[in-house]
């Protein structure tokens, strides 16, 4: 958690100084606002928690993970970052897990048993139906 101190006055200058806690240090208006306008700043704020089912870690201690990767041309803006915890961020890279963003704060989740899942903010449900035994079983 950060805590800065900043007038109003100094939100209208372009050189005016806040101070941060703990460290107690100075910072610019515009480092302020820079660190509040970062993507992973709004993601954070936005998922509070690993966004993967049924997990509860916070979103500060996890990491930010580019849905569609970067690397094939996934964007390093909100739209495509989502926070997970460390242990769910590794099966999303290294296994059959998959998700996408339906809008944000929304996920689809694919586990690799082919087991779907919806995550939003008021938890996870599970869509997968359930097998339905044969007539006259």
């Amino acid at each position: 958690m950060l805590h800065v101190h900043l007038s109003e006055r100094a939100l209208g200058e372009p050189h005016g100084i806040g101070r941060v806690e703990s460290p107690n240090i100075l910072v610019t208006a515009a480092q302020i606002a820079a660190w509040c306008g970062l993507p992973e700043t709004q993601v954070i704020l936005r998922d509070l928690g690993c966004v993967a089912p049924h997990c509860t870690k916070q979103a500060r201690r996890a990491d930010i993970d580019h849905i569609l990767q970067w690397i094939l041309g996934g964007s390093t803006g909100d739209l495509n970052l989502a926070p997970l915890c460390r242990k769910h961020h590794r099966a999303k890279t290294f296994s059959a897990w998959a998700y996408t963003m339906l809008q944000p704060g929304s996920y689809l989740w694919r586990s690799p048993m082919g087991h779907v899942y919806l995550r939003d903010g008021t938890g996870t449900r599970g869509l997968t139906p359930r097998p339905v035994d044969p007539p006259g079983g």
